[in-house]
Order: structure tokens, then sequence, then C-alpha cells
């Protein structure tokens, strides 16, 4: 289930969920390494990969966005003097 857009919950309403992993489970997921963080997509139980993840590897110090294809750094990038931004698109 990708994580699409916001939603404003409202009072006594269930909690089901569908919509915690649509729409609480975001932030900046902290892996030791790739190979952990590889290892947590994918699996039985476990959510599947999609364009937009964001991760932080604590082996490297880097901040990572999923781009549909592979991981590609986010931020500085220490080879030139442009900066890569990352941005979210809700529909």
């Amino acid at each position: 289930m990708a994580i699409t857009g916001t939603r404003l919950f409202v009072a006594a309403e269930v909690l089901t969920a569908a919509n915690v992993n649509q729409f609480l489970m975001r932030g900046v997921k902290v892996f030791a390494d790739a190979a952990t963080r590889d290892a947590a997509y994918g699996g039985a139980g476990e959510p599947t990969l999609e364009e937009g993840e964001v991760c932080y590897l604590i082996s490297t110090n880097q901040v990572l966005a999923y781009d549909g294809a592979a991981w590609q750094a986010v931020g500085a990038s220490p080879e030139s003097d442009q900066n890569i931004l990352a941005t979210q698109v809700f529909s």
C-alpha cells in the first residue's frame, strides 16, 4: 500500500491497521547498513519497497531516497557544489 497524501482524522473515528499503514507509518527509517535495510523489505510480513521511501544508514552517515529503481543519496553531493533536493508529491 503506497503512502499517499494526508488525512484529517476525526474524534471517535476507528483507527484501522490500514489507516496506520497508509497515513501514520511515515518518517525516516534508520538502519545499521545497506544489507540490513535491504533485508527489511519484501519478505513475509515486511513492507514492500516503494518509490519515495527514505532511510538513514548509520554505517555511511547517509540519507537515501528510493526512486523506484535504486536508492539515491539526498543532500549535498561531495563531488560537486550542487545540492540534490527531495520533494514529495501528494495526490
